[in-house]
């Protein structure tokens, strides 16, 4: 099933989720976020993983976050919501909600906390590539925050079941080109690691979904559409200093306070336990 995308290298937007001073979700500030992002050339969103602080909204929150992501994005590029939890029965319900909202696409994350053997990572892709139609599904593999692994020859099974593609967080390289070798017209490989774009994208990466292109589309934008390695190696350079730079304190604070900077009066503020 293939993903709503031009025929080059994509940069997925992994989204910011702006909470207002009670705690509320900043509709406001996400809508003009995402009206910036769009302006800037990005061709998708994702909102609701782990840069969205997605684990820690609840479901009627997540659901408010992919509706404003769609209703901002205005049909000039498509929503990518994540919906990943760690029961199969929440990542169901939450993508349901989320295709009614009009998302493009779903993705979840290899479900967290329990240890899992191949066999119930499948039966939980299943279960959402069944529940979500003909809306194509995207997994996600971080196994060094969900504590569990999307092994290649899972992947290479849920691919023939119909899953769409895969981002992969893993940083390692050698794992991202046993992803890329399951690649084709209807499975696509993210690189979801700002650091190894480039390396990626010229092993033949479908595109990035990445938490800096929040602050910097447009370093992004270049960056998948560069055409010599001179050109992509200065790019990276680039993202992977201002990744480090924005890494440093609590979680995803520097990219909230950079973005603060750029759209005055997005607000800074995480959830907590986070914040």
């Amino acid at each position: 099933m293939q993903l709503p995308f031009p025929a080059r290298p994509s940069v997925v937007v992994a989204l910011l989720t702006p909470f207002a001073d009670d705690g509320t979700i900043d509709v406001g500030a996400l809508r003009e976020h995402v009206a910036f992002l769009v302006d800037a050339g990005v061709d998708a969103v994702m909102p609701c993983g782990t840069t969205g602080e997605g684990p820690l909204l609840e479901e009627d929150e997540a659901a408010t976050v992919v509706e404003a992501a769609v209703v901002a994005a205005a049909e000039r590029v498509p929503a990518f919501a994540h919906v990943g939890r760690a029961s199969t029965g929440a990542t169901v319900r939450l993508a349901r909600r989320a295709i009614g909202s009009g998302a493009a696409a779903v993705s979840a994350v290899v479900p967290y906390y329990y240890g899992l053997d191949d066999e119930q990572v499948l039966a939980h892709y299943r279960a959402l590539v069944d529940a979500a139609g003909s809306t194509p599904t995207l997994a996600y593999n971080i196994p060094a925050r969900t504590g569990n692994d999307l092994r290649p020859d899972a992947v290479r099974t849920l691919a023939a079941d119909g899953l769409a593609g895969i981002k992969d967080s893993t940083k390692s390289l050698d794992r991202h080109r046993e992803y890329l070798g399951l690649a084709g017209p209807d499975f696509a490989v993210f690189m979801g690691s700002d650091e190894m774009v480039a390396d990626a994208l010229r092993a033949g990466a479908a595109g990035c979904v990445s938490a800096v292109a929040n602050v910097r589309p447009d370093l992004l934008v270049r960056l998948a559409r560069a055409v010599t390695d001179a050109e992509a190696d200065a790019l990276q350079a680039e993202v992977s200093a201002l990744r480090a730079q924005l890494s440093r304190g609590p979680a995803l604070l520097g990219l909230k306070r950079a973005l603060s900077e750029r759209l005055a009066g997005y607000p800074a503020a995480l959830r907590p336990p986070l914040g």
